[in-house]
């Protein structure tokens, strides 16, 4: 079940992103950070007022370290920083270094706060860094030898 769950979240994760890329695309940047949040601040609202007996009280909350509130800042940061990213790399690159960017920074935390260093994770973290840049570069060629090939009908066009 918690499998599911994960692989949902990421497919749910994904259409965010693209979702909030184009909303701030037709928006404008703040305007779109604003839509978000301000949608997430009500469905938030609406679950507590649904989930009345588990929110816990003032004094629980005023309990909790202030560090743990820069959740918030950076769930802003992260949208602002893929609204701008979206419109300009394809999906599946975002999806991708994001995933190498969450596998690297998972193997740093767990040897920083469990000792625990996994050759595993950061070998294939590199792979797939590798990979992407390979791919990348394939891409590249082929979105300049349609350029050209492009371009030379054009001029044969012209010359008819």
């Amino acid at each position: 079940m918690y499998i599911f769950l994960s692989f949902f979240t990421g497919i749910i994760i994904v259409v965010n992103m693209m979702l909030n890329g184009k909303l701030a695309q037709k928006e404008g940047m703040l305007n779109g950070l604003i839509i978000n949040y301000t949608t997430a601040a009500l469905s938030s609202i609406i679950l507590c007022v649904l989930m009345v007996k588990t929110v816990p009280s003032y004094l629980v909350i005023k309990a909790i370290p202030p560090i743990y509130f820069l959740g918030g800042f950076i769930g802003v940061l992260t949208t602002y920083l893929f609204n701008i990213i979206v419109p300009r790399v394809p999906a599946v690159y975002i999806v991708i270094l994001r995933f190498i960017g969450q596998m690297l920074t998972s193997a740093a935390i767990d040897y920083v706060y469990l000792n625990i260093f996994s050759k595993g994770k950061l070998i294939g973290g590199l792979l797939f860094l590798i990979g992407l840049i390979i791919n990348a570069k394939i891409d590249n060629k082929q979105l300049t030898k349609l350029t050209k090939q492009e371009d030379n009908n054009e001029i044969r066009s012209y010359n008819i």
